[in-house]
This record gives structure tokens, C-alpha cells and sequence, in this order.
């Protein structure tokens, strides 16, 4: 339960929304009402997420990181409306309204009657005309509204997480993915990434648990929430049910004896293989490339990246050909744009980002590397640890540094996990005035992660 004192900050923070909405040129009282209502929910469903390890302080920093999430949604709703005058956002939010018209007619409209565009671009548009259909907020409100869906994508993502942590890892963890730019600004708009967050959640917290036990009761959902990643961005859905693949090969996984047991082992294993096979066929169409021949995937990435560094800030390289340009592609994807490669406000808290990153990486290395023993007990590590491998490799033909800032929130918590996982070992203090007469044994020292149920 949030405390008084906890509602009166609320409701103070609810009217300095209102002031922002205000200053901000948006129309009606509902878009405040919703933030406010929202911020509400939030901590209810935070309420209800809680458990032993974490329930002294996760309903306050689930409301706290929502905040910041609006927070985020106003200060892009200002970057695109003020700052730049045009963005996609503005687009879905065009299509959307337009769609939602179409939809409270009676009218069902097809896919590409939103403008045109890719396939992820027409799937995103129909839902924000489905969404809109309910209510149609103004610019800023749609902001809010995709906040909310974005968010609940990182609850699933701290989430799946928990159950394979250890209690002192999760705050850290929740830090990160509560409060950083990367999820608390650019995902907070009218647009795919806060879907693909979403999606991404979902599926990070439906893998954590067929992980376990292997119960099949979690392919279905698993099954959808690839279904609407795959929707939006195919390549991301067939990185994500690879790392899968990859993860039930790699792992140490006990599922226990028994034809049962091996089984549903194998059943999962089938379905993570069949959707990898599903991706590889629809990317060619959906992306325009011939896989008839393995030379036709040079020409497709170079053009790739010509098209990414048109503009904006672009890093030097090229993408991955041998396992030896892995690591640059992990620094490029995780790491940039650094601070002396800052040109204005934006470049420079990015980079400000990637630095802490950085440090922190460096910082927690040497535990990782002592604990990497242990690595391979651990099927969710071992997936994050995969996952982000392979989607550095993927967007290592993408070199502007601005549209990979916008990206990093697809791999960013995973790439966490497993720095935190391995690295965040527990510290105790011992406080001067209370050091017992007989000190008791040393406990053991425990390295690695342990199962959190």
C-alpha cells in the first residue's frame, strides 16, 4: 500500500503535470486525468507484483520510474513538436486518428490504409487506430498512452529477471531499467519501440519461466508475444527465439528424469527452432532480399548501411565479418556514441549514458570474470548473454550512432542482467558500535545466480 505522505507527492507531482500540459499547448483535461489515473495503476500493479525479496521498496520505485517515465513523454512530445516539427510519431499519431474515424464508423480498414510505409510501419499504425478508437487523445496524451504500454514492458523485463536473481542484485537491476534515458525517454512516444518494448517484456519474462521447468503452458503466450514482436520488427523476434535456440544447447538445465521431463524439453526446443525458421523465411520478403545465394546478403548489408549514414553522426567500421570484429560490434552497439563524439544536447546525453554504461562494465568485470563459472547454471544469463551477442552482430551494419542510441533499449536490460548477474556480488557493512564479541563462521561464498521463485 503507497502511505499518505506517498499520495500527496502524487498528487503535487499531478500538478506539475498539469502546469507541463499546459505550457505545452495540449487540449482537454482527459489527457491529465489519464497521466494521473495512470500513475495510479501503476502503483497497484506494482502492489501486486511484489514479493518477499523486494516488497519494502518496489511499489515506490515502480511509481517513482513511471513518473520519470512521463517525465520522458513530455520531453520527447517537446523534442518532436518544438524542437524538430516533424517525426514519425507525428505520422502514427496522423494515421492513427484517421484509422480510428474509420473504425467508430463501422468500417474495417485494411492494413495499408493508414499511408503506406512498411510492414511494421502499417501493423503499428492499425493498432494505434484500434487504440485510438476507444479514446482519442490529443498528440501529447498518445505519448502518454504508448508510455503506459512501454512500462508495463519493462515490469516484464525486471520481472523475469527477479526469477533468476539474487535479492541484492534487484535493486540495482530496477534502477537501471526503471530510471535510464533509454527507457525512461525513447521509448515514451507514438511509435514502434514502445511496442517492441512491450513485446520484448513479455517475452523476456515467458522465457525466464519455460526456462524453469519447461511447463507448457507458457509457449502460447511466449508464441504471442513473439507473434507481436515479430509484427513490428521480424529480425528482433528471430534474435530472440535464436538466443533461445541457442540457450536450451548451451545451458546447464535441470528438467529432472523421466521421458516427461525430456519431452516437454524437446517440445520447447522444436518451437524456439520452428519461429527461428519462420523469421528466416518472412525477413527476405518482408525486407526485399534474395537468400538464393549467400553473396546477396553483402550487397543488402552495404546498402543498409549507406542508407543509416546519410546523417547524423557516424561511427567507422564496417559490419561483422569473422568473430574477431564481435567485440568492436558489442562497444559500437552497448558503448557509443562516446563524449568527445557529442556535437549538441541530445549527442551529449547519450553519451553521457553509454559512459556510466561503460564504467559500470568495467567497474563489475573482474566479478564477472570470477564468476563466469557458474555461467552456464543460469538459462536466463546464458539467453541475455546470447541475445545481446547476436544483436550486436545484427546491428553491427548500422553505423549512425544516433539511430543506434534509439535501439539500444531492444538489448540494453539484457546486455544488465548479465553484468549485474554475474557482477553484483552482496556486500555487508558492519557497523562500528554493534561488532559481536565471538565473531560466527564465515559463510561460504556463493558466485553466480540463484534460482528466485
Amino acid at each position: 500500500m503507497i502511505n499518505e505522505g506517498w499520495f500527496w507527492a502524487l498528487a503535487g507531482l499531478s500538478a506539475v503535470g498539469l502546469g507541463l500540459l499546459i505550457a505545452l499547448g495540449a487540449s482537454g483535461v482527459g489527457v491529465v486525468l489519464m497521466a494521473i489515473l495512470a500513475t495510479l495503476l501503476m502503483a497497484g500493479i506494482a502492489s501486486t507484483l511484489r514479493r518477499s525479496v523486494d516488497a519494502a521498496w518496489l511499489t515506490r520505485w515502480v511509481t517513482l520510474g513511471f513518473i520519470a517515465k512521463i517525465l520522458g513523454s513530455f520531453a520527447r512530445y517537446y523534442m518532436v513538436q518544438y524542437v524538430y516539427g516533424s517525426g514519425d510519431s507525428l505520422s502514427y499519431y496522423t494515421a492513427g486518428t484517421y484509422l480510428a474515424g474509420q473504425w467508430r464508423s463501422g468500417t474495417i480498414p485494411p492494413l495499408s490504409a493508414g499511408g503506406g510505409g512498411g510492414f511494421g510501419t502499417q501493423v503499428v499504425e492499425s493498432f494505434t487506430g484500434g487504440l485510438f478508437a476507444i479514446f482519442t487523445p490529443d498528440l501529447l496524451g498518445g505519448f502518454v498512452m504508448f508510455s503506459m504500454l512501454s512500462f508495463l514492458g519493462q515490469l516484464g523485463l525486471y520481472a523475469a529477471f527477479r526469477r533468476w536473481a539474487k535479492p541484492h542484485q534487484l535493486k540495482p537491476y530496477a534502477f537501471l531499467v526503471f530510471f535510464f534515458p533509454t527507457f525512461a525517454f525513447w521509448p515514451s512516444s507514438i511509435g514502434k519501440d514502445a511496442l517492441v518494448i512491450l513485446c520484448l517484456g513479455l517475452a523476456a519474462y515467458f522465457i525466464s519461466r519455460l526456462l524453469e521447468s519447461f511447463e507448457l503452458r507458457w509457449i502460447l503466450p511466449l508464441g504471442l508475444a513473439l507473434t507481436g514482436l515479430g509484427l513490428i520488427r521480424i529480425h528482433i523476434a528471430g534474435l530472440v527465439a535464436l538466443a533461445l535456440v541457442a540457450a536450451l544447447l548451451v545451458s546447464k538445465l535441470r528438467i529432472g528424469a523421466g521421458f516427461l521431463a525430456r519431452g516437454r524439453k524437446l517440445l520447447t526446443f522444436a518451437g524456439a527452432a520452428a519461429a527461428v525458421v519462420l523469421a528466416v523465411t518472412l525477413i527476405p520478403d518482408i525486407v526485399g532480399l534474395e537468400l538464393g545465394d549467400l553473396e546477396d546478403i553483402t550487397p543488402f548489408t552495404t546498402e543498409i548501411t549507406r542508407r543509416t549514414s546519410e546523417d547524423g553522426t557516424i561511427a567507422a567500421g564496417s559490419p561483422v565479418d569473422s568473430i574477431v570484429d564481435v567485440p568492436g560490434a558489442v562497444a559500437l552497439v552497448l558503448f557509443r556514441p562516446n563524449l568527445f563524439e557529442a556535437t549538441e544536447l541530445q549527442h551529449f546525453l547519450a553519451a553521457a549514458e553509454t559512459t556510466l554504461i561503460l564504467l559500470l562494465s568495467l567497474w563489475k568485470f573482474p566479478a564477472m570474470i570470477r564468476n563466469w563459472r557458474d555461467w552456464r547454471n543460469n538459462a536466463y544469463l546464458v539467453f541475455c548473454t546470447l541475445f545481446t551477442l547476436a544483436f550486436a552482430v545484427a546491428f553491427s551494419v548500422v553505423r549512425n550512432l544516433g539511430i543506434i542510441a534509439r535501439q539500444r533499449g531492444q538489448v540494453l536490460a539484457f546486455f544488465l542482467a548479465v553484468v549485474i548477474g554475474l557482477g553484483w556480488n552482496e556486500t555487508r557493512k558492519v557497523t562500528r558500535g554493534r561488532i559481536p564479541i565471538a565473531m560466527p563462521p564465515p559463510e561460504p561464498e556463493v558466485s553466480g545466480m540463484a534460482v528466485h521463485r
